[in-house]
Order: structure tokens, then C-alpha cells, then sequence
């Protein structure tokens, strides 16, 4: 897997894992609805027991789907992270080569920001910002760093 694709990969855990909020938000309240309080029976002259489980038991079956995928997404991003700035055992693209080539490739991908906020939150132009992308993925590519340490993370 190329940088590029390990990044790639990263913005869509990252857009994905936004979704997951939301939609977990999104469920959240719906339960509050069917109950008052969350998943519990409602109070209902004409209420249907059995088909008031079966619902409880569908927002739930997806409320575990997402919060899965959510987790998987966190796993991802959590190594991009480690690539960039390192941890506690290991030194990331910032120590190793640039600060900013770490920055740039975090707001673009873990971020999944446009080059107009890559380039405000940077403070270099759009252009810069964009040859600072190239040049990190080339040089990750070039010197194997991203899947050394990926890699070490999935052993």
C-alpha cells in the first residue's frame, strides 16, 4: 500500500467515523422518543408490546453496527496519528523530517479539510501546501516510514 492509499484510506475512516456521530446522535434521540427514556415501552392505550421490541431491538442492533465501525475507523485514524507525530515509543514525521509536512497531511486527510483551510490553518499558500502533501507521500513511499510503522501497529 502506497502513502497515498494508507491516506486516502485515513480521510474516508475520518469522514466515516463523523457519519457514525451523527448518526449515533441521530438514534440517540429517536430512542428518547420511543420511550421517554431510552428503549423502555411506552405508555399506550393501543400499544403493541412485540412490535415495540422488535423496533427496540433494531435501534440497538444499529446503535452496536455503528459505534463497530466507528472504532474501526478511530483504529485508523489513531495510526495515521502515530505516523505524524509519533508516541511514546516511536518518533512521527514531525521530529523526522518536517513539522509542517505533518501538519499539512493532517489537516487534509485526518482533518478532511479543503486546501483553503489546510493552507489558513498552515499559514502557507494553497500551492505550498499542496507540494508539501506530494513531497510527504514521496518521501514516505521513498523511505517506507508510514508502513514501517503501521506495520508495527497491526502486528
Amino acid at each position: 500500500m502506497t502513502a497515498r492509499d494508507f491516506f486516502d484510506r485515513v480521510r474516508d475512516a475520518s469522514q466515516d467515523a463523523e457519519r457514525c456521530r451523527t448518526q449515533l446522535l441521530t438514534l440517540e434521540s429517536r430512542a428518547l422518543s420511543l420511550g421517554g427514556g431510552g428503549f423502555g415501552q411506552r405508555v399506550s392505550s393501543t400499544h403493541d408490546p412485540q412490535r415495540q421490541q422488535v423496533r427496540s431491538n433494531a435501534y440497538m442492533d444499529r446503535e452496536e453496527a455503528l459505534r463497530r465501525r466507528q472504532a474501526e475507523d478511530y483504529d485508523v485514524i489513531d495510526a495515521a496519528s502515530v505516523v505524524l507525530y509519533g508516541d511514546d515509543t516511536r518518533d512521527g514525521m514531525d521530529k523526522a523530517v518536517s513539522q509542517v509536512w505533518a501538519d499539512v497531511l493532517w489537516w487534509r486527510y485526518l482533518g478532511c479539510a479543503k486546501w483553503a483551510t489546510v493552507h489558513e490553518a498552515v499559514h502557507y499558500s494553497v500551492r505550498q501546501c499542496q507540494v508539501f502533501k506530494d513531497a510527504a507521500l514521496a518521501w514516505m513511499d521513498e523511505t517506507g516510514f508510514a508502513a514501517d510503522i503501521v506495520d508495527g501497529i497491526y502486528r
